[in-house]
């Protein structure tokens, strides 16, 4: 899947006028990120995996779309390139969009990371997000109700259509710390959604709790004010997306079975 999606980066790059002799992926998941070496230009692609395998066709827009607003006005986001329209293209049964390429993950600094986050927040206040998607509500519907019925799934389902009450506005959709670069650079804004800014915390106090993770911790806590109430709603609205994206993935990532076990059980245990 990512050799045609690689193939397709070229292309759509060339018709623009930039060669690249030695393209390098950099993640081949739900999207595949493409470095279009020796330029400073990453392409994300959609894998071509039919949904919910993989990414639906307006994930690519709808990041590009909310990325470009927040950079537009100041935040700490990873920029669409410059050097060609960002998109979103089609080539190859592929969608792709363009990004400024910012360097090799590394740790981040947590502190920093957290305060950037509020600051995406407030320049993504006036952002237009009746086009976006309600939470992840409709996603986790798709998501279920492919898979075998089970206490588990219900339970995902159960969970995942509550409604958790606050001032929506245009959020990230999953803003763990692995979506953030040093900088910091948040990206990955694919999953992007329009909810209360509690439902992005919510990433970061789920990393904090069930993998004990003192940076997403050290995060949440230099984001700022927040609803601690609405968060602790939001926070198994978010987790039921989460592991229902894991779900499907264990026939490809049989690995996954045992974390997937564990993270169901604390779900229950906290919030059933």
């Amino acid at each position: 899947m990512s050799e045609s999606a690689v193939q397709a980066a070229v292309a759509v790059a060339a018709e623009h006028g930039l060669v690249s002799d030695e393209p390098v992926v950099l993640r081949d998941a739900w999207h595949v990120l493409v470095h279009l070496r020796p330029l400073p230009v990453v392409a994300r692609v959609s894998s071509g995996r039919p949904y919910p395998e993989g990414p639906p066709e307006d994930g690519v827009i709808h990041e590009l779309a909310v990325a470009s607003h927040a950079a537009r006005a100041g935040a700490a986001v990873v920029p669409p390139s410059d050097l060609l329209d960002p998109g979103p293209h089609r080539h190859g049964g592929h969608v792709l969009a363009f990004w400024k390429y910012v360097g090799q993950p590394r740790e981040v600094e947590p502190v920093a990371a957290g305060e950037a986050l509020r600051g995406i927040h407030d320049a993504l206040a006036d952002y237009d997000f009746a086009e976006l998607p309600s939470l992840h509500t409709q996603d986790l519907a798709g998501i279920v109700a492919g898979l075998e019925p089970s206490a588990d799934v219900e339970l995902l389902r159960e969970l995942g259509s509550r409604e958790p009450v606050g001032d929506a506005q245009a959020l990230h959709g999953d803003a763990h710390l692995a979506n953030c670069l040093p900088g910091p650079l948040w990206h990955d804004f694919e999953t992007a959604c329009r909810g209360p800014r509690e439902f992005d915390l919510a990433a970061l106090a789920l990393s904090a709790r069930v993998r004990d993770d003192d940076a997403s911790r050290i995060a949440l806590e230099a984001y700022g004010d927040h609803d601690a109430d609405l968060l602790e709603e939001c926070l198994p609205v978010y987790a039921s997306w989460i592991y229902a994206s894991f779900m499907v993935a264990l026939p490809r990532r049989p690995e996954l079975g045992p974390v997937l076990a564990e993270r169901l059980g604390w779900l229950r245990a906290n919030y059933a």
